[in-house]
């Protein structure tokens, strides 16, 4: 299976049921039939495991990775971890996007903090589904990295 590997306490967050199929010749990347599980190739209905959901980092030089995610489905350090393994970056120096953890439990938002604090960034940028659960969590351990956004928000990392 591609994508993001599933390495650590995280779990897949489900947010909806959905149905894979194709249709004269489109379809959520069609044609790749080694990226999906015979299930989802059948049209079956089944819990989507985010398989096609991706991240995407930078390597800004002098800082690190700059890491990009989605909606976060994959799970936050799963996509962290993964991105620094493909890179060769051991450095984390932002984590910017949505990180799905709002419809979570308060003791996994604490779980992915702790594991984000080890990985030591020196920015932290929650969007959209990340959660004031998420949000709090981060002000309260990592205080100084936190920066809260709203729409229209740029952000430059480098020189």
């Amino acid at each position: 299976m591609m994508g993001v590997s599933r390495t650590s306490f995280e779990k897949v967050a489900r947010n909806t049921v959905v149905r894979f199929e194709e249709k004269d010749g489109l379809g959520c990347e069609a044609g790749l039939a080694n990226h999906f599980t015979q299930q989802e190739l059948d049209g079956d209905v089944y819990h989507d495991q985010h398989w096609h959901e991706h991240a995407a980092c930078y390597h800004v030089k002098g800082k690190g990775l700059v890491v990009i995610t989605s909606c976060g489905h994959a799970g936050l350090i799963n996509n962290i971890r993964h991105l620094m393994k493909v890179t060769g970056v051991k450095k984390l120096h932002a984590v910017v996007g949505g990180f799905h953890l709002a419809p979570t439990k308060l003791a996994y938002v604490d779980e992915t903090v702790n594991a984000l604090a080890v990985l030591d960034p020196d920015v932290v940028i929650p969007m959209h589904c990340s959660g004031k659960n998420f949000t709090d969590a981060v002000a309260a351990r990592m205080p100084n990295r936190l920066v809260l956004n709203s729409t229209g928000s740029r952000y430059t990392f480098g020189e």
